[in-house]
C-alpha cells in the first residue's frame, strides 16, 4: 500500500528542488530562501529514511539499491553529464561548468570539487552511499538512537559553511545521514502519530523563530541545521497528512525520481529563451506529466521502475 502523504511530501520536495536549480540559473533570491534551504534536501534524505529496508541480507539489500540508485545515477550521469554534453560542447560550442574536462569528466563526480553538468545526480550517488553506511551501522551498534547520534557526530562535522570537503560528495551524504535515520525512526516508532497540535504549534513556533535567519557561527549553524531543519520537515509532513492527495505534485512525487535526473537539461534547455524564474518553473513543471509516461515506457530500468541486479541475485 503507497502511503499517499508521502508521494506529495516528495512531489512537493522535488518541487522545491527545481525552484531552487532555477533560481541559482536566473540570480533570483526569494524571501522564503533562508527557510527553504533548511528542509529542501534533508526532505529527501528524511523520506528516502522513512522507506529504508534491509531486505534481509547485504547481497538482496546491495542489488535492491543498485537497481533504485546506482543504475539511474550511472545511465543519467553517462548521458546527461559526459556524453551530450561533450557533443553539445564539440557541436554548438557551448561551455559546462566543470571539475573535468573530455574523458576525465567519466569521473568528475568522484573528485573533492565534483561539478558536473547534471549535477542534481550528486543525490543518487549519495543516496547509495548513505543507505550502505547505515545498513553497516545497523549492523554494528543495534540501537537505532545510538546510531543517529553517531551519524549526528559525524554529520555535525560537515553542516557548517566551512566544512572539509570530502570526495564524491560524502561530505554533503554525512551532513544528511541524521535526517535519513531520523525518517527510519519516524516510521519504525509510528512518530507520525505523536504529531498532535500542541506538539505540531510548538515545532512551528521553533521552526519560524530559528530559521528567518543564517546562523554566523559553527555550533548555531549545526543546531539551525538538526533542529530548525527537523521542525521545518516534521511540519511539511504534517501538512501532507492533513491534506493526504494533490493530483499534480503526488503524481510528480511518485516518480520524483525522473524529475531529478532530467530537470537540470531542461533548465539548460529553455535559458537561452531567457522567460524568467517562474514562467521557466511552470513550462518545466508542466512538461512532466508528458515525460513521466514516456520515461515510464521507455526508460524503466533506469527510472527505478524495474529491477536488473534484484532478480539475478534472488
Amino acid at each position: 500500500m503507497r502511503i499517499e502523504y508521502f508521494d506529495l511530501a516528495k512531489g512537493l520536495c522535488i518541487s522545491l528542488v527545481v525552484l531552487n536549480h532555477l533560481q541559482g540559473a536566473y540570480g533570483v533570491e526569494l524571501p522564503t530562501d533562508s527557510y527553504l534551504t533548511l528542509i529542501r534536501m534533508p526532505l529527501y534524505f528524511f523520506l528516502s529514511g522513512f522507506f529504508f529496508k534491509d531486505y534481509g541480507g547485504i547481497a538482496t539489500f546491495a542489488a535492491k539499491k543498485t537497481d533504485r540508485l546506482l543504475i539511474p545515477f550511472l545511465f543519467f550521469y553517462i548521458t546527461t553529464s559526459v556524453l551530450l554534453p561533450a557533443m553539445l560542447a564539440n557541436v554548438l560550442g557551448m561551455h559546462f561548468n566543470t571539475a573535468k574536462e573530455g574523458w576525465a569528466t567519466l569521473w568528475a563526480f568522484l573528485m573533492p570539487d565534483a561539478r558536473y553538468p547534471n549535477m542534481p545526480l550528486w543525490f543518487l550517488w549519495a543516496l547509495f552511499l548513505g543507505n550502505l553506511l547505515f545498513y553497516a551501522m545497523r549492523k554494528a551498534v543495534k540501537a537505532d538512537w545510538a546510531v543517529l547520534l553517531l551519524a549526528m557526530l559525524m554529520g555535525s562535522i560537515f553542516a557548517t559553511d566551512h566544512a572539509p570537503t570530502l570526495p564524491a560528495s560524502i561530505d554533503r551524504m554525512l551532513s544528511y545521514m541524521p535526517f535519513f535515520i531520523t525518517g527510519h525512526i519516524f516510521r519504525s516508532r509510528n512518530m507520525q502519530a505523536r504529531l498532535t497540535p500542541k506538539v505540531l504549534t510548538a515545532i512551528a513556533i521553533v521552526y519560524a523563530a530559528t530559521g528567518w535567519h543564517h546562523a554566523e557561527t559553527p555550533v548555531l549553524q549545526i543546531v539551525q541545521c538538526y533542529i530548525t531543519g527537523l521542525c521545518g520537515i516534521l511540519c511539511l509532513i504534517a501538512l501532507c497528512m492533513h491534506t493526504g492527495h494533490l493530483p499534480y505534485f503526488s503524481y510528480i512525487g511518485r516518480y520524483s525520481i525522473m524529475v531529478l535526473v532530467t530537470h537540470e537539461p531542461l533548465i539548460r534547455a529553455l535559458l537561452p529563451l531567457d522567460m524568467g524564474l517562474w514562467t521557466s518553473f511552470l513550462v518545466i513543471m508542466m512538461l512532466y506529466p508528458a515525460v513521466i509516461p514516456l520515461m515510464k515506457r521507455f526508460l524503466p530500468h533506469v527510472t527505478a521502475q524495474k529491477d536488473v541486479i534484484s532478480h539475478l541475485v534472488v
